[in-house]
């Protein structure tokens, strides 16, 4: 039987930096491979920047499973908006499970598959989007606790939430909006800031619904003399961040919910689809690998090719309000 050795976790160090994680990277890989001290490294880096960023740890001894799978989480929205693909977040999970087993840290190490991580087209068919149930359950508890405390902040996070809903706004576009750039000529709102790369673009307002929503957050905004977005002027985009992921965990623990940001922008896209075929999407009905575009096919009585037409038309609408502009990455989030 193999006894698992126990060494001193060297979690205090800066793993953040370069340097440290490199020396973290070969302590680890013992066999010298250049390009898995390489990837190990990036991992690690990759980890330490996430926590001390978002969760503000800096020693990585005090991470918990329960972080673990937080990061688990920001490594499936990057996957979703772009950033990486699948197989190198798996890379990373698998990386900094090394880490882990060296150091005899397996509280703190993930199964890839179980946190929809692993490579493979199962991955794309899982319905990550915010249910009608548990959006209005945070909704509720926000508003509760903006009335029983008086911190505005906590109503100011509610509006963002219905801003990512309803416009599939990312996180960060939802904070840093200005509530300006709201074009009724054609029904269209501007997303500058926060947006990935720096590239702006525009997303449909598709009824009043929409209108009074924006219209209520720019006259609270203006109530509260907030001068620049939705984030309170006395505080950063990173101390903002850091309060709303605050507040989820807390609701999460006294719901149990497992509720997210980014399935407000799932729950968008796939409204978005069912709009536009005027079918759920397959991720929503089941009809997966294709099946979906016989039903279609047979329900509208058009051939599979125009059911295809239908689908990759919608896609590319979604992908473009998304801010994606690529076609495949809509798999994450309608399934396929």
């Amino acid at each position: 039987m193999k006894v698992k050795v126990k060494r001193n976790f060297v979690g205090e160090k800066d793993l953040s930096r370069k340097q440290a994680a490199f020396r973290l990277a070969m302590e680890v890989v013992r066999s010298g491979n250049e390009g898995t001290i390489k990837k190990t490294a990036y991992a690690i880096m990759k980890l330490a920047n996430y926590a001390k960023e978002v969760l503000e740890i800096k020693n990585l001894t005090r991470l918990s499973n329960e972080h673990m799978k937080d990061f688990a989480e920001h490594l499936r929205g990057e996957v979703g908006d772009g950033e990486i693909v699948l197989g190198h977040a798996s890379n990373i999970i698998s990386s900094l499970n090394r880490v882990f087993d060296h150091y005899g840290r397996d509280d703190l190490k993930l199964s890839a598959k179980a946190q929809g991580l692993n490579r493979g087209s199962r991955y794309y068919n899982i319905d990550r989007s915010v249910s009608e149930q548990t959006h209005n359950q945070l909704t509720d508890y926000l508003t509760k606790q903006y009335f029983s405390t008086g911190d505005i902040k906590f109503e100011v996070l509610r509006i963002q939430v219905e801003m990512e809903r309803t416009f599939g706004l990312r996180f960060k576009e939802s904070a840093l909006h200005d509530l300006k750039g709201i074009h009724k000529k054609d029904n269209m709102l501007d997303v500058v800031k926060g947006t990935k790369g720096g590239n702006p673009r525009k997303v449909p307002i598709l009824n009043d619904k929409g209108y009074d929503l924006l219209n209520y957050a720019r006259d609270f905004k203006n109530e509260f003399d907030f001068n620049r977005s939705l984030i309170p002027d006395d505080m950063k985009f990173q101390q903002w961040q850091n309060f709303a992921y605050g507040v989820v965990k807390s609701f999460n623990e006294q719901n149990g919910t497992n509720y997210h940001f980014h399935g407000e922008r799932h729950y968008y896209a796939q409204t978005r689809y069912q709009e536009l075929t005027g079918f759920d999407a397959p991720v929503k009905s089941g009809f997966i690998n294709g099946s979906y575009l016989n039903v279609m096919a047979d329900y509208y009585g058009i051939s599979l090719e125009e059911a295809k037409e239908i689908d990759i038309e919608a896609r590319l609408t979604i992908s473009e309000e998304l801010g994606h502009h690529r076609i495949d990455v809509t798999n994450y989030y309608l399934g396929k």
